[in-house]
């Protein structure tokens, strides 16, 4: 559970060191690039770290086979996640 909560935030901060995809969750608002990088660098190393922590747990073939795994079903999850934010937050 903390191995998949670790990937949705990893991709989340990777989906939101896009342009378009701040503006879509902070509306008007401006990412430095320092912030952007920073966000991309640290879900780049929260995706690596669960990679780490489950081959550490679970063995080097069935960890990378299950990072695998929850690394695609957390990808999709933040993508369906962004695609219905504007019907969300324009309700609100």
């Amino acid at each position: 559970m903390i191995a998949m909560m670790l990937l949705l935030a990893g991709w989340s901060l990777l989906a939101c060191s896009q342009p378009k995809q701040f503006n879509r969750i902070v509306r008007h608002g401006h990412l430095s690039t320092s912030g952007r990088i920073a966000a991309r660098s640290l879900g780049a190393v929260l995706l690596l770290a669960v990679l780490a922590m489950l081959v550490r747990s679970e063995g080097l073939a069935f960890g990378a086979l299950l990072w695998a795994c929850l690394l695609s079903i957390s990808a999709m999850a933040v993508a369906l996640m962004l695609a219905w934010l504007p019907g969300f937050t324009a309700s609100t």
